[in-house]
């Protein structure tokens, strides 16, 4: 009550100074293209001489209130047109409105055409030059000119970002950095809610780029902005109805270099009106989307034994699974956006839902090189992800001096996966024992005998989340004008929102081969008449062979470029009537080994948890301009979080498999964290073509859901527990960035950016950990000497992150004619980090006195490298031209290696190989009015993704040509790690380290663990716009 009373006597204060504020006047108006009259958004507008001014809005509306009376200069200036002067003469209080029409910059008296990708790029440039936070932008033009194969590929070619892909595809962003769980995506300002099993992430690959009228990506973000986010916001800004009845019909077909398919398609249908004199504007959009992303894929496995810290440690290959990936991704995307225009004001509503099918069949040929056996493995993989998003706004001035504004919204998303895998096996599958073999070597010794090969066994999971989230807020505006040098807003706000989320996992599975019950497995032979009896090898414990199973339409052609070989594989149809035969017939009976189908009681049970968090927020800011050069915005955020969530306890028994007794108490643990949040924005403009910045922000990131659910799983038999841990806090970073800005009509736009991040408290895994005190984790007493699993606590060390990105963008308006219709946009970023990754090793230590004892202990270090995602160095550039009725954009992107594991060895460390892509988008008007043709070709000359250790493996051939080529033998390379120097006390130290030595090492002749083919893909279609 006491909350609500200040807030209210704020207002009635806020309100009773507008009004007095009202004795002064208020000037107004649209600034537009002089030619096309379009408005243009984030153009300069201001008092010369005073602080008195802003940027124009969305729409190309500029408000200048608090103008006393007098006669003053309007001074409207916009990059890439021709600045204008006007004098007006405030004469009395009232409201003045005067438009201004722009022309684009000439030469010599000729008129410049503005083309397309001309313009979308001085959107941009203007845009982002009159933020207030550090932000950058992709505009409408450019998205819908020449668009993207979705919203994620053209969110990757700003400045600082890079993407994860999946088939080639990207599906979500890391800001400078900093991992897609660190980053935060909103549609219209409403938080999408996260598609991750474990983390806060979202999904961005069903986010249609036709529904977008902007990207904007904040890097630093001012006090009216949550701040849950260490790298970024991405806010995809949707299309809303403009006057007049438009709409857009978009069909398109395409084909998949690496399946050579060509029966994929898409189809957008908008249409959108204004009614009632423009005060009622409509807007809908459907979209359909059936792509092949198929991939072929590597994976290998590797072992350091005996795994010493302090040395090299060769790697031996354990496991080669080459697997087939046929992706069939399915999209449904719809929007509705409806607003209307009340007196100073407006009301909106926009909905979107956004849905992906993705069907997935798998095979995987299995080398486990340790072994005699090898399997054959196909699979099936349905996922279901859907996001709808729902946003009511309003905003209204109340006075030329306060606004207010005030949502509510609505988001959920649903990740459903279930994935069936059917396994056979090959007895004595090898012609030697294979433990010195090399990825590209493995093939050479495989005896490749079906006879040999049976079921063996087939595992069915089932994940769930779903996550819902409620929010409403309000923020109020107050405009002050102290003098004409100093003038200012006051703003001050509040959200609350209600997250619900909830998990679920089911697993079960059959044993073929070996089980209780032969005649229960034998029923096969007599219940499908597909398997011939003469398969059915009783001699064999009763093994059915492969040949009964196999699917003779496969074909491994072109498999990682003919490289290996592949197959035989099984008939999913075939398969898939196994399992439901079993599953309906033989999943129960009295006696657990009598059962066929298991439904595994506790893996089913103990991942499962569902929770709440109630999140309030409040902050106040000041947005203050000393003269036209010179812009302060300081303030305070207030967040507090309360989060709930319940899960399981326990002893997992015998028969785990058969009954979850023991493992099934619920356990709820509810946590409250709150912050204060300070931060100061500085913008000064000493010249009109240079923008100085400066940023300092704090900001948070909270804890995996996975990692804070109230979950410990005793394995006895193992002396270990499966844990979760709920007291984990949010990790708190402090941020400052300089940005500097130079733009003219010739030059364009040249921005240096230089960022720190010290970041505190981020959350690792520092391995196995030896229970000393079972109070000190919320387990029971009898764990005392077990150990943790894998124990995640919040980091005691600092992470440090800096770089700088440089952003180059630019037209060629003032070439001859031909080549005025070049366009230019570079951009480089280098990131570096610092992080001290905990880690736990647990020592044995035998004391004699008082008694003879093996005392044990954890001891706690820690060891340095960079964060998880982040690239040192990112490239793009894109060469755009237009002319006449072309548009044509060709695009680059190189990405040096990321960072992908952190295992506590160095060689087993992971990273990407350097990455370089090229894409091609091309759109040609034809004669016939709103009618276009377009082509888009992604990973144009098809690059590849490869993930390396940073170890060797000495059976490896470049590795072994590398020795060759540099040391007269492999012991000469070891012996390095025994050579010592003297330091400056006179000691004699190691000379390297091991990661020097490793370094040595060339990249091409590390260990291989992953390699992906997904080709390149060609969009040609057309679209036609009314």
């Amino acid at each position: 009550m006491k909350n609500n009373s200040k807030l209210f006597y704020l207002i009635i204060f806020l309100i009773t100074n507008s009004l007095l504020f009202c004795q002064l006047a208020t000037i107004t108006g649209t600034v537009r293209d002089g030619s096309t009259k379009d408005p243009l958004i984030g153009t300069n507008v201001f008092i010369l001489g005073t602080s008195l001014g802003g940027a124009s809005n969305n729409d190309g509306v500029y408000t200048i209130p608090n103008v006393g009376l007098g006669t003053f200069t309007i001074t409207v200036s916009y990059i890439g047109y021709q600045s204008k002067e006007f004098e007006i003469v405030i004469e009395s209080p009232k409201i003045y409105t005067q438009d201004f029409d722009l022309d684009y910059v000439t030469i010599k008296g000729k008129v410049i055409e503005v083309t397309a990708q001309a313009k979308g790029q001085m959107d941009a440039i203007n845009k982002q030059l009159k933020a207030k936070s550090i932000v950058n932008i992709v505009s409408s033009d450019r998205i819908q000119e020449l668009p993207d194969a979705n919203a994620a590929e053209s969110v990757a070619r700003i400045p600082g970002v890079s993407i994860r892909r999946e088939g080639g595809e990207g599906n979500k962003v890391v800001i400078r950095g900093l991992s897609p769980k660190y980053n935060k995506i909103t549609v219209n300002g409403t938080n999408l809610a996260s598609t991750d099993a474990d983390d806060r992430s979202t999904d961005l690959s069903m986010i249609s780029q036709y529904m977008l009228d902007g990207i904007e990506v904040t890097k630093a973000g001012t006090p009216d902005q949550e701040a849950d986010v260490l790298g970024g916001t991405v806010n995809f800004k949707l299309k809303k109805a403009q006057p007049g009845f438009h709409g857009n019909i978009v069909t398109q077909g395409m084909y998949n270099g690496l399946k050579q398919t060509r029966d994929d398609y898409k189809l957008v249908l908008d249409i959108s009106n204004r009614f009632l004199n423009d005060r009622i504007g409509v807007l809908g959009q459907v979209d359909f989307e059936n792509r092949n992303r198929s991939s072929h894929d590597l994976g290998a496995s590797y072992q350091n034994a005996p795994a010493d810290l302090d040395s090299i440690n060769p790697l031996q290959l354990t496991n080669l699974n080459l697997t087939d990936i046929l992706r069939l991704n399915e999209r449904q995307n719809s929007l509705f956006v409806f607003d209307i225009n009340i007196p100073n004001g407006n009301i909106s509503y926009s909905g979107l839902s956004s849905a992906i099918h993705k069907d997935q069949k798998s095979y995987s040929n299995v080398y486990p090189v340790t072994s005699e056996d090898r399997t054959y493995n196909t699979g099936q993989i349905y996922n279901d992800i859907k996001v709808i998003t729902e946003t009511w706004k309003y905003e209204q001035s109340l006075s030329p001096n306060l606004k207010v504004d005030a949502f509510t919204s609505f988001s959920l998303s649903s990740n459903g996966d279930t994935s069936k895998v059917f396994q056979f096996q090959e007895r004595y599958a090898y012609t030697q024992l294979l433990n010195k073999v090399s990825v590209d070597s493995v093939q050479r010794f495989t005896v490749n005998d079906t006879n040999y090969t049976f079921f063996n066994r087939y595992d069915y999971n089932e994940y769930k989340s779903r996550e819902t989230e409620r929010s409403y807020g309000g923020n109020l505006e107050y405009g002050f004008k102290l003098t004409n040098q100093l003038s200012g807003k006051l703003k001050f706000g509040f959200k609350s929102r209600k997250k619900s989320r909830s998990h679920d996992r089911d697993y079960e599975y059959a044993h073929y081969n070996y089980v209780a019950v032969p005649h229960v497995r034998d029923s096969t032979v007599n219940n499908f008449d597909w398997i011939d009896r003469d398969e059915h090898v009783f001699g064999l414990a009763g093994f059915v062979r492969y040949a009964a199973f196999m699917d003779p339409s496969y074909n491994d052609e072109g498999y990682l470029n003919g490289k290996y070989t592949l197959g035989p594989f099984a008939d999913l149809d075939k398969m898939n009537e196994i399992f439901r035969y079993f599953r309906q017939n033989w999943n129960y009976a009295d006696y657990h080994e009598y059962i066929m189908h298991h439904f595994h009681r506790t893996e089913s049970l103990i991942w499962d948890y569902s929770g709440t968090e109630d999140y309030n927020a409040s902050y106040m800011m000041s947005d203050l301009n000393i003269g036209s050069k010179l812009n302060i915005v300081t303030g305070l955020r207030f967040e507090k979080n309360e989060t709930t969530y319940s899960s399981f306890h326990g002893m997992q028994n015998t028969l785990a498999h058969y009954n979850a007794a023991g493992a099934d108490s619920v356990s709820v643990y509810t946590r409250t964290n709150s912050y204060s949040l300070p931060s100061l924005f500085l913008r000064y403009e000493p010249r009109d073509w240079l923008v100085l910045r400066y940023a300092k922000t704090n900001t948070l990131t909270r804890p995996n859901y996975s990692d804070i659910i109230p979950l410990y799983h005793v394995l006895g038999i193992a002396n270990s527990v499966v844990y979760r841990n709920p007291y984990l806090e949010p990790g708190l970073s402090e941020n400052i960035d300089y940005v500097i800005s130079v733009n003219n009509s010739h030059l364009g736009l040249l921005s240096f950016s230089y960022f720190t991040k010290e970041i505190d408290g981020l959350i690792y895994s520092s391995g196995r950990r030896y229970i000393t005190d079972p109070d000190l984790y919320g387990l029971p007493h009898y764990t005392e000497k077990f150990q943790i699993t894998d124990y995640r606590s919040n980091n005691p060390y600092q992470v440090q992150l800096d770089g700088f990105e440089i952003d180059y963008q630019t037209r060629f308006w003032y070439l001859p004619s031909l080549l005025r219709g070049l366009v230019f946009n570079a951009n480089y970023t280098r990131t570096s980090s610092q992080v001290k990754y905990p880690r736990t090793e647990i020592e044995f230590n035998i004391v004699f006195e008082p008694s003879f004892q093996v005392v044990t202990s954890n001891v706690d270090s820690f060891y340095v490298d960079r964060l998880i995602d982040q690239p040192k160095e990112i490239v793009n550039l894109s060469l755009g031209y237009d002319y006449k009725g072309f548009s044509g954009r060709l695009s680059m992107l190189q990405m040096s290696n990321v960072f992908k594991t952190s295992p506590f060895w160095v060689e087993m460390r992971e990273t990407t190989d350097a990455y370089r892509r090229f894409d091609l988008s091309m759109k040609q008007k034809l004669p016939i009015k709103g009618l276009e043709l377009y082509l888009n070709v992604s990973n144009l000359t098809e690059a590849v993704d490869v993930n390396r250790l940073r170890g060797f493996n000495p059976s490896d051939r470049k590795f072994i040509d590398y020795i060759d080529n540099n040391y007269n033998d492999i012991s000469e390379f070891y012996s390095l790690i025994r050579e010592t120097e003297t330091d400056e006390l006179g000691n004699d130290v190691p000379k390297y380290t091991p990661e020097d030595i490793l370094n040595m090492v060339p990249r091409d002749a590390r260990a291989k663990s992953l390699e992906q083919h997904y080709g390149k893909t060609i969009d040609f279609g057309f679209r036609y716009s009314f």
